[in-house]
């Protein structure tokens, strides 16, 4: 029951947070995840050492995090990753008591045909819109539930090879009409399904859905093969080759966007090979542990030069999942994520092997896993906690399902996990508050503003809410300079590698007078982020202009290396406000005036 409870919680994460991909989501859902995962987890009698192992690892994290000053901008992802931990463990709980594996396949078929269906809808009915939002990218591909196409492409792609999986146990023996009833649920779900897929006109999430569905077909002959089944294997492959017609059919009717995106296949490949060429030089710099949960935007900032900047200033993840890991949990992170895995598929493989035990489920969720981490390899849909979520969920069934209940442990590392989940859900709860208070601090208008920035700042305050006082104090009219210095100050504390809040304090301090203090702070700035995204990027250079003389010979080569981001037209002013390069013969120079 816990389990269906936290798979409705993850449908409602998709669809109503945009895949819980926000500080605020993730504590919102993380939270209720966690209370649910940490309850079941205190009467789970079969957790052992793996789960002490896992515990003390991600303690080990989170006191790294606590040491680098950087415990609360990694917040989100902690919630997010202990929410994985709770899901997998409920429905691995779930699949133990199950009776019988087709009621569960029923329910996520079910839960796939909905999430299939609304989609569908929204996207006929406003193709470059999200229900009633305007999308920012992948205009004409559908994207609902999630703000990128590639990601919905994993999730309905999960759709279609569960259902796919679900035939093939419903077509094993001899038809007739109690066993063609059970036939509607699946082909339905892999219709919608398989059309949500194609309108998402993701190359490599249809490419990866079509080649592991072959495996799975190729896997159930040769089971069937093996029992002497023989008589069926030719309708197996009458089935794939439908399979492959309709979803060529679906893509012809969608008209031409999914041909062109295989035409420029190229350019999507130059400019991964891009980013996976930064962040593994980057990973070497903390090999070990990496930047922390959390710390991919300012190791992406870092990572930053002349040359990749129009790519990387725009990335919110790596597009590679083992990157991913590598630069924000270092080499032991990754391991342990390794570790997890190698038992969970010694687990799995066993069951295969086992009389009795579901082997078409298995098969299915196999495949399943093999398409997720394929897809995560080349896109970052893994990195959205609602697909993660998912995963997690389908993996604690496919490991639930492979193996018998095992012997009673000892009831100290079911306590330790419960105890440290309803911790983190705490926490989760006291984020969320926080998160909630900056929402109400960014709304404020007139005397309401005027009263948050009278009063002293509050210094216990938690990231969120001290960037929102930055960001009230600096925009009101006339600025709040000592609000802001206040405010900005507690959000470096907070999260040193901020070169946004440096640059920000930069302006507080230059409005209150301290020019020099100003031009610091702007160095420091540039030095954590050599190139910053567009809607900062302007501002940051008018700042920079209006500091030119207190700036050191560096910083002005950084800012003229940035300037070269913009449009000609507007460093025009900008070089004559400044004289950078009246006198000539600066390097950074040459060629600024004439392009």
């Amino acid at each position: 029951m816990f389990a269906y409870i936290s798979l409705g919680l993850i449908g409602l994460a998709a669809f109503t947070a945009l895949g819980a991909d926000s500080e605020m989501a993730s504590y919102f859902y993380g939270a209720p995840l966690l209370l649910i995962g940490g309850w079941v987890a205190w009467r789970d009698r079969e957790l052992g050492t793996g789960a002490a192992v896992l515990l003390a690892i991600m303690a080990l994290f989170l006191g790294i995090a606590a040491l680098r000053g950087q415990l609360l901008s990694g917040a989100p992802e902690f919630v997010a990753l202990g929410a994985c931990a709770a899901v997998f463990i409920s429905a691995r709980a779930l699949a133990f008591r199950a009776r019988k594996a087709t009621e569960i396949c029923a329910v996520l078929l079910g839960f796939f045909l909905l999430a299939s269906i609304i989609a569908f809808l929204d996207h006929i009915w406003s193709p470059d819109r999200i229900f009633l939002f305007e999308r920012p990218y992948h205009l004409g591909r559908l994207s609902s539930p999630f703000l990128s196409a590639n990601t919905a492409a994993t999730f309905f792609g999960i759709g279609v090879i569960l259902s796919v999986g679900r035939l093939l146990r419903a077509t094993a023996g001899p038809m007739g009409g109690a066993r063609s009833k059970h036939l509607i649920l699946p082909l339905t779900t892999l219709l919608f399904c398989l059309s949500c897929l194609v309108l998402t006109a993701s190359r490599a999430g249809i490419l990866l859905t079509g080649g592991v569905t072959c495996l799975l077909l190729l896997w159930e002959m040769a089971q069937r093969f093996r029992r002497g089944e023989r008589q069926s294997l030719w309708a197996l492959a009458a089935a794939g080759l439908g399979l492959a017609l309709t979803a060529t059919g679906i893509a012809l009717l969608s008209g031409e966007t999914f041909g062109s995106r295989i035409a420029d296949v190229g350019v999507g490949a130059g400019s991964r090979s891009e980013l996976w060429t930064a962040y593994s030089r980057a990973a070497l710099d903390q090999f070990w542990f990496g930047a922390g949960p959390g710390g991919f935007e300012y190791v992406n900032a870092a990572s930053t030069n002349a040359e990749n900047a129009p790519i990387l200033v725009f990335q919110r993840a790596a597009h590679n999942i083992v990157l991913q890991w590598q630069l924000q949990t270092g080499l032991i992170g990754l391991l342990t994520l390794a570790g997890f895995w190698l038992w969970a598929g010694r687990r799995i493989l066993s069951g295969l092997e086992q009389s009795g035990r579901p082997r078409w489920l298995i098969r299915t969720l196999v495949c399943i896993g093999l398409f997720v981490l394929a897809h995560g390899l080349v896109d970052y849909a893994l990195e959205i906690p609602a697909i993660a979520w998912m995963t997690a969920w389908l993996a604690g069934l496919a490991v639930g399902v492979s193996a018998p209940r095992g012997k009673a442990q000892s009831s100290f590392v079911r306590h330790a996990v419960g105890v440290a989940m309803l911790l983190l859900a705490a926490g989760a709860v006291l984020g969320l508050v926080d998160t909630l208070r900056a929402n109400a601090v960014r709304a404020a208008t007139g005397d309401s503003a005027a009263a948050i920035l009278a009063a002293p700042f509050p210094q216990m305050s938690g990231l969120a809410l001290a960037r929102a006082h930055a960001d009230l104090a600096l925009s009101s009219t006339p600025a709040n300079p000592g609000h802001a210095r206040a405010a900005l100050d507690r959000v470096l504390a907070l999260e040193p590698r901020d070169g946004r809040a440096e640059a920000r304090l930069a302006y507080a301090l230059l409005l209150a007078g301290d020019s020099q203090a100003a031009a610091n702070h702007l160095s420091r700035s540039f030095q954590l982020w050599p190139y910053a995204h567009p809607d900062f990027r302007t501002w940051r250079l008018q700042l920079s202009a209006s500091l030119w003389n207190r700036l050191g010979e560096e910083e002005r080569r950084a800012a003229l290396r940035e300037l070269r981001q913009v449009r000609p037209e507007w460093r025009r002013p900008w070089l004559e406000q400044t004289r950078a390069c009246e006198l000539g013969g600066q390097p950074a120079c040459i060629g600024l005036g004439e392009d």
